[in-house]
């Protein structure tokens, strides 16, 4: 069942419950207070009668009472002189004798079932009795009074069918409301329930959508300032990081093709050098120029293997984090990197300009030395001859971390390589890097060295007008505080 229905369902059951249930008891209420008030003022009525046979009395003195028809006569004297003149209405009165027999009765009421109310009648005690006769309700008041030492049973009996006439009357006009409320509130009901759920329904069919790949598809948000409005926020939140986790996968994934495709290629290029020029010499026909020829590619693209074997290896030791911290100073790291790579540097006729301030940091010192000369290595391979390199090492008071900037005038890098070229054996200018015996890794030690020691890398570049690096360095201590 949908929620809208469910919604509906409910609110109308349980007004028809609450509604109807306080509808009877109200009624119920109303009829037995009628009712009470009735049999209160019948009693009342029956006690005035009762009075008034006990103020006449005095008249028995000159009526022989020994006789039935006498005090027959005597009664009916007295009920009809004094107790019908003194009511406006004749009420039905019912006189028997102590042993149940009737002496006098105006009443029309025909009782055909045991008289109750006569048998059970007291002496100081009025009892009354409701009677279904004839489908109109009586009510029957009645006890023993006492005139001259004579026992008579006196019974009231009155019609009060119209008390519960008016019950059916009121039970008769709840139904007309009860069927107009619930009809008013069924259509305000399924108008509200319909409106609610409209979010719901759009969030179900946006779902759905997304479902199939759309992960585009957003929900409008609603400025109602409730649940609803909190629960689009939170979806549409839920897609943003989903697409953007999906991106990210698909990212992965073809990074991961990438080193894939790569490390088939460095691996099978030197194997096929390897096996054509093994088989070459192998045949055992040529001379000595392409036998030591042969033997130098053999030896070169061997060497590229070990190489690359040990940059794997590099490489997988890095990502299991197997460090050894301390404190070391920048600059000291940063004059070693330039003396592994001075000949490169003469070589190429680069300036090399090293303004770095001293400063310590707790890291792997050997790791840190990598990091520096794989980024300088590279500023020297982009670089033209005759080109500058500037290295600049400060600590920066806003962040109040240190940083150092390799900045070079080189070739520069596209836009789009930017994103790559962390990436295992990405290489931009493949041509360029097999010239200098490259293989693609170096960033990527580069990369794994910053996560391992928390080091903010960054790379700018420009076609044309070069790159700078810049690392940025968590504070651990200044020169002074060491």
């Amino acid at each position: 069942m949908k929620f809208w229905k469910k919604i509906f369902l409910y609110s109308v059951i349980l007004f028809i419950f609450l509604f109807n249930g306080t509808g009877i008891i109200l009624i119920e209420k109303i009829h037995n207070n009628n009712l009470k008030n009735t049999v209160k003022s019948t009693i009342d009525q029956y006690s005035n009668i009762e009075s008034i046979l006990y103020l006449n009395t005095d008249f028995t003195s000159a009526v022989n009472v020994s006789t039935e028809e006498n005090l027959k006569e005597w009664l009916n004297i007295i009920i009809n002189g004094y107790v019908i003149n003194d009511n406006l209405t004749i009420p039905n009165i019912e006189i028997f004798t102590e042993d149940n027999k009737k002496l006098i009765s105006n009443s029309n009421i025909n009782v055909l079932s045991e008289r109750e109310e006569v048998i059970k009648a007291k002496e100081n005690d009025r009892t009354f009795i409701i009677r279904n006769i004839d489908n109109k309700r009586y009510l029957f008041v009645s006890s023993v009074i006492n005139l001259q030492n004579i026992e008579f049973k006196l019974v009231l009996s009155k019609d009060i069918q119209p008390v519960y006439n008016e019950r059916i009357g009121n039970y008769e006009f709840f139904l007309v409301l009860d069927v107009i409320t619930l009809t008013i509130l069924a259509i305000g009901m399924y108008l509200i329930s319909r409106k609610l759920t409209q979010p719901i329904v759009k969030l179900s069919n946006a779902s759905i959508e997304i479902a199939k790949g759309n992960y585009k598809k957003r929900v409008k948000e609603h400025k109602s300032y409730d649940e609803i409005e909190v629960l689009e926020n939170n979806f549409n939140a839920m897609i943003d990081v989903i697409e953007s986790n999906i991106k990210e996968l698909h990212y992965v994934n073809e990074s991961k093709q990438r080193f894939i495709d790569s490390l088939n290629h460095e691996i099978k290029t030197p194997i096929t050098s390897i096996i054509g020029y093994s088989e070459l010499l192998l045949k055992g026909k040529v001379n000595e120029d392409t036998k030591i020829k042969a033997l130098k590619y053999i030896n070169s693209e061997a060497k590229r293997l070990e190489v690359l074997n040990s940059t794997l290896l590099k490489l997988i030791l890095l990502r299991e984090k197997k460090i050894n911290s301390q404190h070391i100073q920048v600059r000291e790291c940063v004059l070693s990197s330039y003396n592994s790579l001075k000949y490169k540097i003469d070589i190429n006729n680069i300036d090399l300009i090293i303004n770095v301030k001293d400063h310590y940091i707790y890291a792997d010192k050997q790791l840190i030395i990598v990091l520096l000369t794989n980024i300088i290595d590279n500023a020297i391979k982009a670089s033209n001859e005759c080109g500058k390199i500037n290295i600049c090492g400060n600590y920066d008071s806003e962040s109040l971390n240190y940083v150092i900037k390799i900045k070079d005038e080189g070739i520069g890098i596209n836009q789009e390589d930017l994103d790559k070229i962390l990436e295992p054996f990405y290489m931009v200018d493949k041509a360029r890097t097999r010239k200098n015996n490259g293989i693609g890794l170096g960033l990527s030690i580069c990369r794994e060295i910053c996560e391992l020691h928390n080091i903010k890398f960054i790379i700018n570049s420009q076609i044309g007008k070069g790159t700078e690096v810049t690392l940025e360095f968590e504070k651990e201590m200044k020169n002074d505080e060491k």
